[in-house]
C-alpha cells in the first residue's frame, strides 16, 4: 500500500492563472468541468487524496513548532489540507492560499480556528519576507504558470530555519539544479523522488526549500 491513492489529472492545483491539464492549458488552472465546482473537488480530492494529506499534516506536526509559528498552505483548494494541519497542530497560525476565489470561498464557510483563507497568488504573495516557518503545497505546482517565480516567493517567505514542502507528482517537480540556479545563493535544495516510508509506485515526491 502506498502513502497516497490518487490519479494526478484529479488533483489540486488551482494556483495560477493557467494551468495544464491533459496537455491543455486550462483558464485559472483548475477547468475541470464538473470539477470546478468546490464541493464536488473537494469530495473527490479527499477520497483520492486523503492519505496524501494525512502524511503532510504528520510531516508538519513532527517538527514540533512552537504555538504561534506560522505555516502557509500554497493552492489550498476548498481547505482539506490546512484544516488537517489545524487538526493535528491546533497551536499553530495556518494561512492557505488559492487562485480561485470560488474555492476560497468554499474553504471559508467552514470556520477553523487558527487557519485563515485568502485569494492569492504562489507568484506575488501578499506577505514580507521571512513571515513563514513552513510552507507546504500539495498536488498544486503543477499547475503553477511560472514556476520559478512561485519558488522565489515561497523561498522569500520563508524564516531562518524554516522549510518549504512542494508534495506533486515526481515527473512534474523540476530539477534540483534549475531551482537552485533560479534561487541563487543561501538556499538548500533537495528533490526527494521517492517519500520515505511509502513504495516506488507511490507517483508522489517532494521537493525542499531550506535557508542555509
Amino acid at each position: 500500500m502506498t502513502d497516497t491513492d490518487h490519479h494526478p489529472s484529479h488533483q489540486g492545483g488551482h494556483q495560477h492563472g493557467r494551468g495544464r491539464l491533459h496537455g491543455r492549458l486550462t483558464p485559472r488552472g483548475h477547468g475541470m468541468g464538473p470539477m470546478n465546482d468546490p464541493g464536488r473537488y473537494e469530495r473527490v480530492s479527499g477520497h483520492l487524496s486523503g492519505r496524501l494529506y494525512r502524511r503532510v499534516a504528520r510531516d508538519v506536526t513532527a517538527l514540533r513548532l512552537p504555538d504561534g509559528a506560522r505555516v502557509l498552505d500554497v493552492g489550498t483548494g476548498p481547505g482539506t489540507m490546512p484544516r488537517r494541519i489545524a487538526e493535528s497542530a491546533p497551536g499553530l497560525r495556518i494561512d492557505a492560499i488559492d487562485v480561485s476565489p470560488e474555492m476560497i470561498a468554499w474553504a471559508q464557510q467552514t470556520a477553523t480556528p487558527g487557519v485563515t483563507f485568502a485569494v492569492a497568488d504562489v507568484a506575488a504573495l501578499p506577505w514580507p519576507d521571512a513571515t513563514f516557518d513552513v510552507v507546504v503545497s500539495t498536488l498544486s505546482q503543477h499547475h503553477w504558470a511560472d514556476v520559478d517565480a512561485g519558488l522565489r516567493e515561497v523561498r522569500r517567505v520563508l524564516r531562518p530555519g524554516g522549510r518549504a514542502w512542494v508534495y506533486d507528482v515526481r515527473w512534474a517537480l523540476p530539477q534540483e539544479e534549475s531551482v537552485a540556479a533560479s534561487l541563487g545563493a543561501g538556499t538548500s535544495v533537495v528533490r526527494e523522488r521517492r517519500l520515505a516510508r511509502t513504495s516506488w509506485v507511490n507517483p508522489v515526491g517532494r521537493l525542499v526549500l531550506r535557508p542555509v
